[in-house]
């Protein structure tokens, strides 16, 4: 099939399409000093042919069926990316609600055997008012120890959530902090008044027990109050009841959800791109890379990048796919100050490919990105193949200057 050239003609691949010189670290900038932007698509093109890359900085969109089927298979993963971490944190919110409840049950239990004890004269007055007493006081020690943690930064101190290793530098990342919370799902704290989960279910508790302690010491008609606590404990176990059914019901379908898009049993959806609709764009400014990738998941403490591609499952990952998922693996890297071993292609729903982020990953990256910030000064994008096959199936074929079908 011969190409329709008429669009093409009009495209001069030697003319440059941005202004800028080279650095003395090999990479490109314009006037003020920027790097020439260069996202992980453009590596994914490039590298598959320098020409269709060209082409498309033009504006010159991809067409075909395939195109077509690809999004909506990538619109159809990330509703189930979607779907799962909805369940997740439903599943999650269901749990915690149910330990309040079962805690308070617990409590009143322990009320009510206490009351009638007493009250049957098998415990002592003044011992009920020392755990009364000592309710209040450690109450109020909890109290000061939750005041102390929302206070001290001892999460940066730890290096949290990276063990002891160092927390993301936020300050050299593209990102600003509150973004940074938000996309990996780390609990905001800064050097004074921020707090967490901990700080909050000690402060509540701390609460809890110095009324609790209270209502114990100033209580006096045991008899009536056991049977209210006794009625209340019965009232609130059934609800408490209710509450579990709820959060195994969520954890289940979570389950399902997690088997259905790919996931490990202990790994951990730290992000998913939903096509800018709330995903973070990584950026490193100094290079001018930037990039959305289609999921990060924590395994093992390690922020891993995942690439989802669609079509016909190969035996290996294409080098095109594995020069865009480099590029995440560096933003990942740059992000959250952690280095992540490997990245993942997945190609449909089973095969999976790890990409090693090794000294020569970051060579090869480094070296495509040069290479793009050049064409883009200097124009003259060549097509990288002898291959009609390959040109058969590229998208931009129809508006191809250096087409072969």
């Amino acid at each position: 099939m011969a190409a329709d050239n008429s669009v093409e003609s009009a495209l001069d691949l030697s003319s440059p399409i941005a202004v800028g010189k080279r650095r003395e670290d090999g990479y490109w900038s314009d006037s003020e000093g920027l790097a020439l932007p260069v996202s992980a698509s453009d590596l994914e093109r490039h590298t598959y042919c320098p020409v269709s890359w060209q082409l498309s900085k033009a504006g010159v969109s991809g067409e075909g069926e395939a195109l077509k089927k690809g999004m909506v298979e990538h619109d159809r993963i990330h509703e189930e990316m979607r779907d799962f971490k909805n369940r997740e944190d439903a599943a999650n919110r269901e749990l915690v609600i149910w330990s309040w409840w079962f805690t308070v049950v617990a409590a009143l239990s322990a009320d009510s055997a206490a009351f009638f004890f007493v009250e049957e004269g098998k415990i002592s007055e003044p011992l009920v008012g020392d755990i009364g007493r000592y309710l209040v006081m450690l109450g109020l020690v909890w109290l000061v120890l939750a005041i102390v943690l929302i206070w001290v930064p001892w999460r940066r101190w730890l290096g949290r959530p990276f063990g002891l290793a160092q927390p993301p530098d936020f300050t050299e990342s593209g990102l600003e902090r509150a973004e940074t919370d938000a996309l990996f799902d780390i609990e905001g704290e800064d050097d004074f008044v921020e707090g967490g989960r901990l700080e909050a279910i000690i402060l509540l508790a701390s609460i809890a027990i110095v009324l609790h302690g209270m209502a114990i010491y100033i209580a006096r008609d045991r008899k009536t109050i056991t049977f209210a606590l006794i009625v209340l404990s019965l009232a609130w176990m059934m609800v408490a009841s209710w509450r579990l059914h709820r959060a195994l019901s969520f954890s289940q379908q979570a389950g399902e959800a997690r088997s259905k898009v790919g996931l490990a049993k202990d790994d951990v959806l730290a992000y998913s791109d939903d096509d800018g609709e709330s995903a973070v764009l990584l950026i490193d400014e100094d290079i001018g890379l930037r990039g959305r990738p289609d999921q990060i998941v924590r395994i093992d403490n390690q922020f891993i990048p995942v690439e989802q591609k669609t079509g016909k499952t190969p035996s290996g990952p294409h080098q095109s796919h594995r020069m865009q998922l480099l590029a995440y693996l560096h933003l990942v890297s740059i992000t959250t100050n952690t280095i992540p071993n490997y990245g993942i292609l997945r190609y449909g729903g089973e095969a999976l490919f790890t990409v090693p982020w090794d000294d020569e990953a970051r060579d090869d990256l480094k070296t495509s990105i040069q290479e793009i910030q050049r064409l883009m000064v200097e124009g003259g994008s060549k097509r990288n193949h002898d291959r009609p096959g390959k040109c058969e199936h590229c998208s931009r074929r129809t508006k191809c200057p250096q087409s072969l079908v």
